[in-house]
This record gives structure tokens, C-alpha cells and sequence, in this order.
């Protein structure tokens, strides 16, 4: 079997979440025998282009309110279909018997030739993104009225393989026109705006999304990422050229469109503190996970735990007049020597510190304070990341620094 690394921070989601993971009852978002089967119908979501999407629903679900995710296929933006990226498919499957609703959506598509034109390549990644965003919004708007899918929609999701990744990845982190550079903001601009021009409009409604699910997406910029931004877990091989693990031109060099992949964006995330989880596959190109079993159960196994332990079981979203995503967290002094003190807006219940290779250092559960001190007059000189988790029932992300020992 091929060697797995996670390049997982430890602080984040891949460590279970005391609090949350209780609170799935029967195995639902987590295990894949919670339902025996899957129902899948198929419509059509964009009202301007006539996009369809497959729509796959737990066989026999009762529940009234259910989390949705809205996977987009790979295919580099000139070929593929809602049916024949196997990685899209498989955890459709698996999700919707886990218990979620999951969609999975067709968008727009160029030819070969035009990928290897930079404008023409931005301006169909451009309505590709208008694509994603009118599938948002179709469910949003079934929501408010028939209701037909039991949506929570402060509980939506989205995300894809390879270009489908590409897609949802600017959906979560371009929040507004204006952070974009001049030729994203003229091919928005040509394609209907900021919103796009796919249909379903909603006045004054801006389609955001709870988290984004990445395996083999990037960024055309990596300060797209800003404090605080979209959650996000990922996975990418570090030989990937056809999106770059670090930065460069797509379709090993032959867009002349630079993305950057999670050899960047990994570092960018825990520099801002952004929430997010991470695996990476070593030695491997691109979505090594849609040939190799073993490493699609790995991708799975990721994506499952991140949304029901960090989203879907504590019910962030769904709680009524939801504070922030983050608490309030200050840790000092920084860098520290022998005591680091930390204070929180939320009461604490629980703090790890780990070592930038993942490995736990300190664990300090069953607090229930707004303060704490830690000694670090015995740990080695270094960087490490301190998870703070809050009290159960709290509406609150848990939070991670850095801190830099002297």
C-alpha cells in the first residue's frame, strides 16, 4: 500500500471534538450504514442555462431539517459530467447514507483550446462560478418555499474534485468583487457580476457557504484567504501539476492561468487562522484518491469528520442568533518563556497544544474558565498551535493560535 501522509495540524478538526461528536445520535453523519439506501432524482437548477443537478436523499429519512452538500466534477473545466467523476459519485453515495442531502451539479464547460488562452480560461472558470452559485441559491429558494429537499440551509456546503474543487474554492473565499485583481473583475462583470448570471437571483441575497470540501482545488491567488475566512478540508498529492500543489500555471503549465494549491494555501490557512483540515499524499499527482481505494477511504474519512465534528453534530450554524464563528482569544505574552496566559470572550472547556508535525504536547480537558495558564518552561524552543475548544452548547468554532516558544 502506498504510503498516507496527513499534514494534518492537530489543533484541527482531525482530532475528535470531546463535545460534538457526542451529540451524533445512531451514527448519522458518520457511518455509512446509518441508511441502507439512497434515493436520486434529477432536476434542473439554473434557470438561464438549464444546469442539471442529481440530488441524492437518504432512502426512508424522516428528519425535517437536513444538511445539504453541492459537489462540482473535475474535468479541467473542457469535459465531465455529474455522473462520471467516480470520486464525485462515490461520496454522494456514501454522504447521503451517512444522512446528508448531496448534490451533484453539471456547469458550464469550454473546449481545450480556449483553457490554453488565459482570458478565455478566466472567463469560463467565471461562469463555471456563476454555475455554483445559482445551485446554491436554487436550494436556498426551494427552502423558503415548498421545501421539498428538508434543507437547513445555514448548513450548506460546498465543494468538488479537481476543477470542481477550483470552482467552490473562489465561491467560499472571494466574499466580494473588490479583492479581486482587474481581469477577474472584468470577467465577472461580462458574466453578470459578483452573483453571476446563471439565475435564480435572490435582491440583496449573497450565496455563502458554510465550508468548502477540496480535494485537488486551488486558488488563482492565495491572498484571496483572508482572517477568519471560509473553513475548508483538503487534500492534494505534492506532485500534482495539473492543479499545482504550490503555485504555477494549470494543466501542467499549458493554461497559462496560475492557481495555487495546498502547498501554499496550507500555510496561508494557519498563518490567518483560517479553520480548516488538511491531508496530503506525498509522491502523488493529481486526485490520486479517484484510482486508489485506500486513499479514497483516507479523503473520505477526512471529509466526514470534519464536517459532522466541526459543523453538522454541535449544529453551529442552526442555532438561532449565532455570535461569531470565533470567539474572542488572546494568548500572551507571544513569544513566550515560561507561562503563556489565555483569555477568552467563551468559557473554555477544553486545551491541546501540538507541535507543527501534529503530535500532542499538552492536553488540558474538563476546564470550564475564561482564563487558563500554561507552563511552557519545559518545552523546547519552537512554533506550536494551541486549540481552544468551548462548552458544550457553546455557538462557537473552537479556535486556534499560534504561539512561538523562546
Amino acid at each position: 500500500m502506498k504510503k498516507i501522509f496527513y499534514a494534518v495540524w492537530c489543533c484541527l478538526t482531525m482530532l475528535a471534538f470531546e463535545n460534538a461528536g457526542a451529540q451524533c445520535t445512531g451514527g448519522r453523519y458518520t457511518d455509512t450504514n446509518t441508511f441502507a439506501n439512497v434515493t436520486v432524482t434529477t432536476d434542473t437548477y439554473s434557470t438561464v442555462y438549464h444546469q442539471a443537478v442529481d440530488i441524492y436523499q437518504p432512502a426512508g429519512d424522516t428528519a425535517a431539517r437536513r444538511p445539504l452538500i453541492i459537489l462540482a466534477h473535475g474535468g479541467a473545466f473542457y469535459t465531465g459530467t455529474k455522473t462520471d467523476d467516480i470520486t464525485i459519485t462515490q461520496l454522494c453515495h456514501r454522504m447521503a447514507k451517512r444522512g446528508y442531502v448531496v448534490a451533484s451539479i453539471d456547469y458550464r464547460l469550454t473546449s481545450l483550446v480556449n483553457m490554453i488562452d488565459s482570458a478565455m480560461a478566466i472567463d469560463e472558470v467565471i461562469k463555471a462560478l456563476s454555475d455554483g452559485k445559482a445551485a446554491v441559491r436554487y436550494f436556498v429558494l426551494d427552502a423558503r418555499g415548498a421545501n421539498t429537499y428538508r434543507i437547513d440551509t445555514n448548513l450548506i456546503f460546498g465543494g468538488g474534485n479537481s476543477a470542481g474543487a477550483v470552482l467552490y474554492m473562489h465561491l467560499g473565499y472571494i466574499s466580494n468583487i473588490s479583492e479581486t485583481p482587474n481581469y477577474i473583475q472584468a470577467a465577472m462583470n461580462s458574466n453578470g457580476g459578483f452573483e453571476g448570471n446563471s439565475g435564480n437571483a435572490i435582491p440583496g441575497y449573497t450565496t455563502k457557504i458554510k465550508a468548502v470540501i477540496n480535494l485537488a482545488g486551488a486558488l488563482n491567488m492565495s491572498s484571496f484567504i483572508n482572517m477568519f475566512d471560509c473553513p475548508s478540508v483538503n487534500a492534494q498529492g505534492t506532485t500534482d501539476n495539473i492543479v499545482p500543489y504550490n503555485c504555477g500555471h494549470a494543466l501542467s503549465g499549458s493554461c497559462p492561468v496560475t492557481l495555487c494549491g495546498m502547498g501554499v494555501l496550507e500555510g496561508v490557512m494557519t498563518a490567518k487562522d483560517v479553520y480548516h483540515s488538511t491531508i496530503i499524499f506525498p509522491g502523488q499527482g493529481h486526485v490520486p484518491w479517484s484510482a486508489d481505494t485506500a486513499m479514497f477511504n483516507s479523503v473520505d474519512s477526512i471529509v466526514t469528520k470534519f464536517l459532522a465534528e466541526g459543523f453538522v453534530c454541535n449544529n453551529l450554524a442552526a442555532v438561532p442568533g449565532v455570535k461569531h464563528q470565533n470567539a474572542e482569544l488572546n494568548l500572551f505574552p507571544n513569544p513566550v518563556k515560561e507561562m503563556v496566559k489565555i483569555n477568552s470572550s467563551e468559557t473554555i472547556s477544553s486545551i491541546t497544544i501540538c507541535d507543527v508535525t501534529g503530535k500532542v504536547i499538552r492536553e488540558f480537558n474538563g476546564l470550564h474558565t475564561n482564563e487558563y495558564t500554561v507552563n511552557t518552561a519545559n518545552m523546547p524552543s519552537g512554533v506550536y498551535l494551541v486549540k481552544t475548544s468551548f462548552v458544550q452548547g457553546s455557538d462557537y468554532m473552537p479556535v486556534v493560535r499560534r504561539i512561538v516558544v523562546e
